[in-house]
């Protein structure tokens, strides 16, 4: 899942930068490290995931400082990461970090404009190996332990 981040990175900045998206670099480190943060039982507090995540960083990122809008901006970018509709009105890291998930989640089929020679690049540089097994065992996890969340990942309430 490290390398699964990474990825994200990666691609969430080179959306950012191709579309011209003013983007806070650190907000978009954190929130690509942490977005699949609340799939784990140390960080899941037995709602949807994706929430579950964007509380965590909510409370660590204001105990280290950052302020409320840069950290409401990061948790906004974890919890709406599986967004079906544009979220850029919530800000560029949010709508970059959406549309990279969907990229890294894809393998490939989907570019969202992004080069494909530049995305076999950065997955030679960045081995995609281990991914599916690792979604797969959490997902997995996930519907087994809170099915009814999962589809409050894609559709809210």
């Amino acid at each position: 899942m490290e390398r699964h981040c990474l990825r994200v990175r990666h691609i969430a900045a080179e959306l950012a930068r191709s579309r011209g998206w003013e983007v806070d670099g650190e907000v978009l480190t954190v929130a690509a490290i942490l977005h699949d943060i609340g799939l784990y039982p140390g960080a899941s507090r037995g709602g949807v995931y994706t929430a579950d995540g964007a509380a965590l960083a909510r409370e660590m990122l204001a105990a280290h400082g950052w302020t409320a809008e840069r950290a409401q901006r990061c948790a906004e970018a974890i919890d709406r990461h599986h967004e079906l509709r544009n979220q850029l009105g919530r800000g560029g890291e949010v709508e970059a970090l959406r549309l990279a998930d969907r990229v890294e989640l894809g393998g490939g089929l989907l570019t969202c404009g992004l080069d494909r020679g530049w995305l076999r690049e950065l997955n030679q540089a960045v081995p995609r190996r281990g991914l599916l097994g690792e979604l797969v065992r959490e997902v997995g996890r996930a519907l087994r332990e809170r099915p009814l969340t999962v589809p409050r990942i894609f559709w809210r309430s």
